[in-house]
C-alpha cells in the first residue's frame, strides 16, 4: 500500500482557520456583558450611599450580643 502524497493535501492551519461564532461563543458574549452590568450597578449602588468604607444610618440599631450563659 502507498503512503499518501502530502503535498498535495491541502492541510488547514490554524493561521487560515476563520473564527467560528456560533451558540457557546454569544453566550460568552452575554456572560461578559451581563458581569459588566451588575459591576456597574453596585458601584452606581455603593456610591449611592456614600461610597467605599461610608457608614450611614444611626448607631442605635447596633444591639449588645447576649451572654452565652442565657443561650443554653
Amino acid at each position: 500500500m502507498s503512503q499518501p502524497d502530502l503535498e498535495s493535501v491541502s492541510m488547514p492551519s490554524v493561521i487560515n482557520k476563520k473564527p467560528q461564532y456560533n451558540i457557546y461563543f454569544m453566550l460568552l458574549v452575554v456572560a461578559l456583558v451581563s458581569l459588566l452590568m451588575a459591576c456597574l450597578f453596585l458601584f452606581l449602588e455603593i456610591r449611592e450611599y456614600g461610597g467605599f468604607g461610608a457608614f450611614r444610618g444611626s448607631l442605635g440599631a447596633v444591639t449588645i450580643p447576649l451572654p452565652l450563659d442565657l443561650l443554653f
